[in-house]
């Protein structure tokens, strides 16, 4: 029984840091989507209005 309480353990504090990590890369997704959309829109307009 004690083993399978530490590995429960163990599982909660993966499951959390997974979590933190998810957390953290939507972040980076998201920064880099505006970046990249910023850098597109500014593309199209030298292409058509300059």
């Amino acid at each position: 029984m004690n083993t399978n309480q530490t590995i429960e353990k163990q599982l909660e504090v993966l499951s959390e840091k997974l979590s933190q990590i998810n957390h953290n890369m939507l972040k980076v997704f998201w920064i880099v989507a505006i970046f990249a959309l910023l850098y597109f829109g500014l593309m199209i307009y030298m292409l058509f209005l300059r």
